[in-house]
């Protein structure tokens, strides 16, 4: 088996142009780094006038300068490891009770790269700032979309967290649980739309017939109530009742005998004078007119 062959060496001149425009494209960066730096100013405290401060670290603004220059897939794992602390935070704040919290955060850091794609630093704003309200707006939208056990008019959505929150700044104002009424007049929205917001949350998250309530430990279907077989006995036995006055007095006595005085056929004959044969024939021709009746009850 042959040896690979080893790859050419490229010549002096061609290595040595690569390192200088590597030597420009960093000395590029810094030099626009701080030209485009995001800073505010401050006041002297000995010197006449005011100086500028950086807002954002000169090293960090680096990175995101790089990454508008080459999309280098290293600089951009670095800045995303950078941030990743602020998009689990902004995950952890949509987080709701019953929520998988590890899909916010996919969420988020999805939403953190595709901000880190669309920035340039020649906005000079602080990434945050910019990034932000994509993070934000993503997590909404999978709350939205993902978070209800079933599907709810967007105005509804929309009510939910102002509700939660005027609920709970009126709570320590008013030392009690407001009204509908009074979140309605502090959100300066209708009340109905209040009352169905607050119907709405109670179908974010459903919880499984088989597991046990907190209080009681018993299963959600042995705290139900259920359907009462009676009911459909009661229905028959009214069903039964009109369709036997269809029939005549001869059929009734007949079906009377034989289903509720439990006689037998060759008894029944002896009573009316007939032979066994007849009044099977008799029977059979009865039960088929109580069951046409109660059919078509």
């Amino acid at each position: 088996m042959s040896s690979p062959m080893p790859s050419p060496q490229l010549p002096v001149e061609v290595r040595r142009a690569r390192r200088a425009l590597e030597h420009y494209g960093e000395v590029r960066d810094r030099a626009e780094a701080l030209l485009t730096i995001p800073s505010d100013t401050t006041p002297r405290a000995h010197l006449a006038g005011t100086a500028r401060r950086p807002v954002v670290e000169p090293d960090l603004w680096r990175l995101h300068v790089r990454y508008a220059r080459t999309r280098d897939e290293a600089t951009l794992t670095e800045l995303v490891e950078r941030y990743r602390p602020h998009a689990e935070a902004q995950a952890r704040h949509a987080y709701r009770h019953g929520e998988p919290i590890d899909d916010l955060t996919q969420v988020a850091y999805e939403a953190l790269v595709r901000a880190l794609h669309r920035f340039r630093p020649s906005l000079r704003t602080p990434f945050l700032a910019f990034a932000k309200p994509t993070i934000v707006g993503s997590l909404r939208r999978h709350v939205r979309d993902h978070g209800w056990a079933i599907r709810v008019p967007r105005r509804v959505h929309e009510l939910a967290s102002p509700i939660r929150d005027a609920t709970e700044l009126l709570t320590h104002d008013l030392g009690r649980p407001p009204t509908a009424s009074e979140i309605a007049d502090f959100l300066g929205v209708d009340e109905r739309e209040v009352l169905e917001a607050r119907v709405a949350e109670d179908v974010r998250t459903t919880a499984s017939l088989d597991a046990p309530d907190g209080a009681s430990g018993l299963q959600t279907d042995q705290v139900v109530g259920l359907p009462d077989r009676g009911f459909a006995g009661i229905e028959n036995r009214t069903a039964l009742a009109q369709s036997l006055e269809r029939l005549s007095d001869d059929d009734r006595a007949l079906l009377h005998m034989y289903f509720v005085e439990e006689r037998t056929q060759t008894q029944i004959a002896e009573v009316l004078g007939c032979s066994q044969m007849q009044v099977s024939r008799l029977l059979r021709k009865a039960v088929r007119q109580l069951r046409r009746h109660m059919l078509g009850t």
